[in-house]
């Protein structure tokens, strides 16, 4: 049974983050998906707790050379996350945006740090 809700809140997981993804609000993802607002806010929190310290270490000491509009970052997190690690313009965006906690395509790029994350560890 457990491992039941486990498979069930991993795949709502995914989709929260491929709704982040596509830029979508915390108010369309729950009409979306019919969860609480708080279940949502949660689960962000969750990736912010688990991502701040390697996105800290990723970008000390980093000089923002550039500030990557809307439509280039769309397009740059549909990357694997290797590509998006090893993109200046997505570093830059990781740098100035990381403490940003209501910002979409930080929370998806968030959410895939996490799986590359767990995935490193197993």
């Amino acid at each position: 049974m457990a491992e039941k809700d486990h498979d069930r809140n991993k795949n709502t997981e995914e989709m929260v983050a491929e709704l982040r993804c596509e830029n979508k609000s915390v108010k369309q993802i729950m009409k979306t998906l019919s969860l609480r607002k708080e279940e949502i806010e949660k689960m962000i929190k969750n990736w912010i707790i688990e991502t701040d310290p390697f996105i800290e270490k990723m970008v000390k000491g980093r000089k923002v050379s550039s500030s990557p509009d809307v439509n280039k970052i769309s397009q740059l997190i549909k990357q694997d996350i290797r590509e998006i690690l090893d993109d200046p313009l997505a570093l830059d965006y990781i740098a100035k945006k990381r403490s940003d906690h209501h910002d979409r395509f930080m929370d998806c790029i968030r959410f895939k740090i996490k799986q590359y994350l767990e995935k490193g560890s197993k």
